[in-house]
């Protein structure tokens, strides 16, 4: 939608604009530079001086020229074809893109929720105790994870058991950044309210017919928020039908579409009235009907788990870093009843009275979400950065092949406020409500009853307070209230038919009443094409008499005339070149502001050819070269050279990542630090901003998310670009290749580097370089290909971890020899060596064609993985539990290795991270881009480790998808083991002494490895 723009009522007197659009004001300032430059010899400034003419065409020319540089900035963004480019090129984004942020509290995930298609409202509660960490979790409190952790300080570790050695009690550990979400579903009009697992169905013939059936399955081995929406029930089985107290108990064997079947008991059934009661073959008879109560019981199941199946999307796709769902479950009904004798005025309708009760109490109990149209809030004079504050919904997000996000509008703090879980029902706010509506002159004797899912009522009555337990929703139930109406101190009861309809009447017109248009978003401003660009030689503005313009000279003229005209429409070329050039600037500002990665110039100078010729064409008499010129690249040349583009084109994307307090500076200087080509690292950087600014939407709003871990298409999973918000960022922020989650190891680096050799029947392990050279052979042979290729995959496993090679003279025969151990093996070169020196050098000779395949082009790839510890918590107990230390033992003085805690890895092979000043780059931007509450772990890793890691992570990664809590346990404790396994791979430095004095290599603590390796 537009804003509307107010404009003036009426125009100034005397307007106040600038110098540059005054044409008297320029004049009168050209005049005053022509007396001070030469006012002894030129005296004569009245209008008819040529000189005054020309200052005064040229005056105008500005005038013009200021103008056009005034235009709107929509219109100066507006192409010829009547539109602004969209966001992705022009960087312009709408306000409801560029200002939303992810959700980050708790109010923001409500927000998000109450968006979802049958969500009415949501809430989540934080595992956590931040404040009070000695608090002690109440009988109620729901289980803070899925398996308490217990921290064992005598022992070092983390224990899923309460008692330590020798008996002695464990302080739990409370794991932070874990949430149970309850969701409060909206009513179907079809299938009834959905919070409720059971189905009531009208009986409509038979000799039960007028009465209400209720049913619902309490075996505990069906759970209701997880059954298959698209596992349709073909038949039911009735077994065994019992009469209880309370009504029916029955066991049903259900059929399924795909084949399936499943017996459930009990079934708990009940009839309102109850009596006369029916035997228990009336019921089985109502249970085995096609389309009975037992269909709409699933059907409702379906639905509600459909829903459900929706929210659980949208968490996960919104999941913040480091944080997790511990259950997303529909928040259970406290059914509220209330008595009360009201007094009414004599004309009161009873009906319309009664139903505007209900719908008070229904409101006070559960109170309804109200959005708001934009215009609403513009019209209240809301901020629009205050109005697009939060998460606001992708409308393309889709579940199940459906809309997930159908409810346009916005909710305000107060909003959200006001429909926030009620823990107490109060009479007298009750009373409060009741009198205010039109009719009632008096309300007494009104108590509150609490009654249980079967209907059964709870405890006493209560005349003041009720209060609701925790993780519950209290709603008003009706056939548990009774309201009497006297009218002049008779009592009246309403017509229950026409009190339904008007009940219903009212509902609806609520519902219509928030009705939001689904347009709620502000409009790009919209512009109209003003060809800002088009020259108008200043030729054309002097008196005809001249003969300059397009009337020229005649064609007999003199030729002393012609060279007059000549001469001067030269003089004025100049500045019709340079007035041209100025408005070619103008029309290239969008541009020049624009996303174009292969826009590298910031010069748009312009071929005139349109300026009026003295005999002939304008561009055949006064160019030397018009061919040349017409050229745009050598145009462009004669007015900035290459460095220039490029430094005035990376000055302007840097002011527009400056606008979003952004900056691109310290990659830039190690790029710039870096040796190579610099007009092709310039034109990196250029397309490493555009790259940035294209997608800052999503790299500012989506900053602090993690991946989402149950993705709806499985090819997400893994090898993709499903990575967190921080991957993203540092990927744009640092210039790397587009992040995807998948392998980052070299798949062919073994094959390239380990050869099994057979000779004579004997098999033994060679190492080559990148020229497939022989660089090492083992003296040791073996039976089997097999045997070999064991022991040459244990030697590569280590070769870059840790030092595996020493030499030795045995014997003291003076000569040397290299050998390699690792995992129980040893290979020992096949040569003998006169010196160590030489046995070093073989070594040395082995590391560099292990590190040459790796620096290789196909295995010179960039990228990470980011590995969120609490994703790795147990998921049932004696599954592996992370050390309290990090992979080098040293104590992080923390009893928690889960809570906000993650791992980034890299490979250290490619040609950037081996640069120290890059890694250390990396390092810093990703420790500030990270969000606060989150502690990182970087590591460098090599080869053989990436490769246990990357088959690790897409395991669990799968896992995770399944849900399935053993599978995810396991492949979790697979992870850690490969974590805390980690060694990071430095840069081999050197210490130089006092002679030598280099400084290549050079060591820098933390950041270099002494040795070989």
């Amino acid at each position: 939608m537009n804003r509307i723009v107010q404009l003036p009522a009426s125009l100034p007197r005397t307007p106040d604009r600038p110098v540059s659009l005054d044409w008297a004001a320029l004049r009168a300032e050209g005049i005053d530079h022509i007396r001070a430059l030469s006012g002894q010899i030129w005296t004569d400034h009245n209008a008819h001086d040529p000189g005054i003419t020309a200052l005064e065409v040229l005056c105008y020319a500005l005038t013009d020229l200021s103008y056009r540089a005034g235009f709107p900035v929509a219109d100066l963004l507006t192409g010829p074809d009547g539109r602004i480019a969209p966001p992705d090129q022009s960087g312009l984004f709408p306000a409801h893109e560029v200002l939303p942020t992810a959700p980050r509290t708790l109010a923001d995930y409500r927000r998000l929720l109450m968006k979802v298609d049958g969500v009415r409202n949501a809430w989540l509660n934080p595992m956590m105790e931040v404040f009070d960490p000695a608090h002690k979790p109440a009988a109620g409190d729901p289980p803070r994870a899925e398996v308490p952790l217990y921290h064992d300080a005598k022992l070092g570790r983390l224990s899923d058991q309460p008692v330590g050695a020798g008996g002695a009690a464990l302080p739990q550990l409370p794991l932070s950044g874990l949430y149970r979400v309850l969701v409060d579903l909206e009513d179907d009009d079809r299938l009834g309210p959905l919070n409720d697992t059971a189905a009531e169905w009208p009986v409509t013939r038979g000799g039960l017919r007028g009465r209400l059936l209720r049913i619902d399955c309490l075996d505990p081995d069906l759970d209701a928020d997880t059954v298959d929406p698209a596992l349709h029930l073909t038949d039911v089985a009735v077994g065994a039908v019992t009469a209880i107290p309370l009504g029916y108990r029955a066991e049903l064997t259900l059929s399924f579409a795909d084949g399936s079947t499943r017996t459930l008991a009990p079934w708990l059934v009940t009839l309102d009235p109850d009596e006369p009661r029916p035997g228990p073959a009336g019921i089985a008879a109502l249970l085995d009907l096609a389309s009975g109560p037992v269909q709409l019981f699933w059907a409702r199941l379906q639905a509600r788990a459909a829903v459900l199946a929706r929210v659980r999307a949208v968490l996960h796709a919104h999941r913040g870093l480091c944080e997790d769902y511990l259950s997303i479950a529909a928040i259970a009904a406290f059914r509220v009843g209330i008595c009360c004798d009201i007094d009414v005025t004599p004309g009161a309708d009873l009906e319309e009275v009664q139903a505007r009760v209900f719908r008070a109490i229904e409101d006070y109990l559960s109170p309804p979400v109200r959005f708001r149209p934009l215009a609403d809030l513009l019209a209240d004079g809301v901020p629009v950065d205050a109005i697009f504050d939060g998460p606001q919904p992708d409308p393309a997000f889709s579940f199940a092949g459906a809309p997930v996000f159908t409810k346009p509008g916005f909710l305000t703090d107060a909003a959200l406020s006001a429909c926030d879980l009620r823990r107490q029902v109060q009479a007298s706010d009750l009373i409060n409500l009741i009198m205010d509506i039109d009719g009632i002159s008096g309300l007494r004797n009104l108590v509150l009853r609490a009654y249980g899912p079967d209907g059964v009522a709870l405890g006493d009555s209560q005349p003041w307070t009720l209060d609701v337990p925790a993780g519950h929703r209290p709603v008003f139930f009706g056939a548990g209230s009774k309201l009497l109406f006297f009218k002049q101190g008779l009592p009246f009861r309403a017509q229950t038919g026409e009190f339904a309809q008007t009940l219903q009447a009212l509902r609806l017109a609520d519902r219509a009443a928030g009705f939001v248009p689904s347009d709620q978003a502000l409009s790009l401003p919209a512009g109209r094409w003003r060809d800002p660009g088009r020259a108008y030689s200043v030729q054309e503005d002097f008196p005809e008499t001249y003969g300059i313009g397009k009337v020229g000279l005649p064609r007999n003229a003199a030729p002393g005339r012609l060279a007059q005209a000549r001469q001067f429409k030269a003089y004025l070329a100049v500045f019709d070149q340079v007035l041209a050039d100025y408005l070619g600037q103008i029309a290239g500002l969008r541009q020049l502001y624009g996303l174009d990665p292969a826009l590298v110039q910031a010069a748009f100078p312009q071929f005139l050819s349109d300026a009026p010729g003295t005999l002939g064409d304008y561009a055949d008499e006064f160019y030397v070269d018009p061919a040349a010129l017409a050229d745009d690249t050598t145009r462009l040349r004669l007015t900035e050279t290459e460095p220039q583009s490029l430094d005035r084109r990376t000055r302007v994307l840097d002011h527009l990542i400056a606008r979003f307090a952004e900056r691109f500076t310290d990659y830039a200087l190690t790029r710039v630090a870096a040796p190579g080509d610099r007009f092709a690292q310039a034109e990196g950087l250029i397309a490493d901003r555009v790259a940035f600014l294209k997608d800052y939407p999503a790299l500012s709003r989506d900053r602090g998310q993690g991946a989402n871990i149950v993705p709806e298409d499985p090819a997400l999973i893994w090898d993709s670009a499903n990575v967190s918000g921080l991957e993203r960022r540092l990927s744009r922020l640092l210039g790397l290749a587009a992040p995807r989650r998948g392998d980052l190891h070299c798949a062919g680096h073994q094959a390239a580097f380990t050869q099994i050799r057979q000779v004579a029947g004997r098999f033994y392990v060679s190492f080559r370089d990148i020229a497939r050279k022989q660089v090492f052979r083992s003296r040791e042979d073996f039976d089997t290909r097999a045997a070999a290729q064991d022991a040459s995959d244990a030697i590569y496993d280590a070769l870059r971890t840790r030092d595996i090679s020493h030499t030795e003279a045995p014997g003291g025969t003076g000569s040397w020899q290299l050998s390699l151990s690792a995992g129980g093996v040893t290979l020992t070169e096949q040569r003998d060596f006169d010196g160590q020196d030489d046995a070093v050098a073989a070594a040395r000779a082995v590391i560099d064609a292990y590190d040459a395949h790796l620096h290789n082009a196909p295995c010179d790839s960039e990228g990470m993985h980011l590995i969120e510890h609490i994703l790795l918590r147990p998921r049932a107990p004696g599954q592996r539990l992370m050390s309290l230390c990090d992979g080098a033992c040293t104590c992080c003085g923390d009893a928690d290795p889960y809570s906000f805690r993650a791992a980034l890895v890299l490979p250290y092979w490619p040609a950037r991270f081996r640069d120290p000043a890059f890694r250390a780059l990396l390092e810093r931007t990703a420790r500030e881009e990270c969000p606060a509450h989150v502690q990182l772990r970087i590591c460098w890793i090599g080869q053989a480790a990436m490769e246990r890691l990357d088959a690790a992570h897409a395991a669990w990664l799968q896992a995770l998808a399944t849900g399935d809590a053993d599978l995810i346990g396991a492949r979790a404790g697979d992870v850690i083991d490969v974590l805390e396994r980690l060694r990071s791979v430095y840069p081999p430095a050197r210490l130089h002494d006092c002679d030598d004095g280099g400084d290549a290599g050079a060591i820098r603590l933390g950041h270099s490895a002494l040795g070989l390796f």
